[in-house]
């Protein structure tokens, strides 16, 4: 049986395939035709990926997934991978000169490339303390025009002038993705619903929607699993399974009192700092010091794990609900 292309849990390459956020993908292009370099920034599942596969297939541009990549030697491994069947260029002198030095070597395919538009997502996952330099040089130099997408942590934040590197001025554009409304969400599941001829009833795609309060990600899982034939509760078990996988590895990557901040946050709705900081200690069993608290609850708001939530004073909830539903039956 063939996946329905909405419905199908790959990053899209064509607007055919996508839903809403077609002001994003404008955006984006709007702005590399005006030479600047756009930043998406947002949590994890909410699109970012397939906004730049699509740009990039219709820019003609070279897509880079960074998700591996820590150093320069590894961007120009990947962009020559890229360029392969792309241009006329002798790609075995350019492998040997960024083997032996990175920088120039990367100038000088830039240089060759000419008008091109290359796009790199989870930017954030480069942490060669060159990659900022030669992003400048490439600005002043070449050419090419750059997209990114990431986290609003290291990299990412020195892209847009607020981290510790020398990147300020440039013209870097940032654009948030966010999870669907609770009705575009609906809508979502009904254009799928229709176009891939499955019967998903209105209190189904409620109750989905609900579920996962608008993370495209998941209502793209659980809508797959239905145009399979699963019934709505086998769908959404199955979902649970994918989102515990992935969510475990998400926070075993966190830093330790991080983990307490998600862990205190899956236990409400939403918080005050001062009562957070109370519930993280607790769970913890620790006094956490004001300034390491602080420094790590603003890291799950820069990564998008975390929101801010204004109505007079400031409180704090967890974005994605799955991470309160897996923690929670886990119990980590």
């Amino acid at each position: 049986m063939a996946i329905c292309k909405i419905f199908d849990p790959y990053p899209k390459s064509s607007r055919e395939e996508f839903f809403d956020n077609y002001e994003v993908l404008d955006n984006l292009e709007k702005l590399l035709e005006g030479k600047f370099w756009p930043l998406i920034i947002g949590p994890k599942r909410t699109g970012k990926t397939s906004i730049l596969k699509i740009v990039g297939k219709e820019l003609n541009g070279i897509y880079i997934d960074a998700t591996g990549i820590k150093s320069l030697k590894g961007l120009a491994d990947n962009l020559i991978s890229s360029l392969t069947y792309r241009v006329q260029l002798d790609l075995k002198v350019l492998k040997v000169e960024v083997t032996k030095r990175p920088v120039k070597g990367l100038q000088s395919l830039l240089g060759k490339l000419g008008d091109t538009v290359v796009l790199i997502d989870e930017v954030q996952n480069i942490i060669s303390p060159w990659f900022i330099s030669f992003l400048s040089n490439a600005y002043n130099n070449s050419e090419v025009r750059f997209a990114f997408s990431g986290s609003m942590i290291g990299l990412s934040k020195t892209l847009t002038g607020k981290g510790k590197g020398k990147f300020k001025g440039r013209p870097i554009v940032q654009i948030e993705t966010t999870p669907f409304s609770e009705e575009v969400g609906k809508e979502f599941l009904r254009y799928g619903s229709r176009e891939c001829g499955v019967k998903i009833s209105e209190g189904e795609i409620e109750d989905a929607v609900e579920t996962y309060r608008g993370i495209q990600g998941w209502l793209t899982y659980y809508g797959n699993f239905r145009s399979l034939g699963y019934p709505h509760d086998k769908a959404k078990d199955m979902v649970s399974q994918i989102a515990s996988n992935i969510i475990e590895g998400e926070v075993e990557s966190l830093g330790e009192i991080q983990k307490l901040i998600v862990k205190a946050l899956t236990m409400v709705e939403e918080i005050r700092w001062k009562d957070l900081k109370n519930l993280a200690e607790s769970v913890g069993k620790r006094e956490i010091s004001d300034w390491s608290f602080n420094h790590a609850l603003m890291q799950l708001v820069d990564a998008r794990l975390v929101k801010v939530v204004n109505d007079g004073s400031k409180k704090y909830s967890l974005i994605d609900p799955m991470y309160k539903y897996i923690i929670q039956r886990k119990g980590w």
